[in-house]
């Protein structure tokens, strides 16, 4: 079983719109971190890191099941 590594495979469209959407996010949530330090907020970058991650972690679950019901749909 070999699997396909290339990046602009079957669901290249949705890989290159996936990264339009995290890229950004992620460009957005250190500017927030670094001004609100700079401002004298203090972040507790534990909480901060890990709303990110679930928020990453929701995106890709959605993700996965929209395909995982599309293959369904196709048998």
């Amino acid at each position: 079983m070999e699997r396909d590594w290339h990046i602009f495979g079957e669901h290249s469209i949705m890989n290159r719109s996936f990264l339009i959407i995290i890229i950004p996010a992620i460009a957005v949530a250190l500017g927030y971190f670094f001004v609100l330090r700079w401002l004298g907020y203090e972040l507790e970058p534990f909480r901060f890191v890990m709303a990110g991650f679930m928020a990453v972690a929701a995106v890709i679950l959605v993700q996965w099941y929209q395909r995982r019901r599309a293959s369904r749909s196709k048998q």
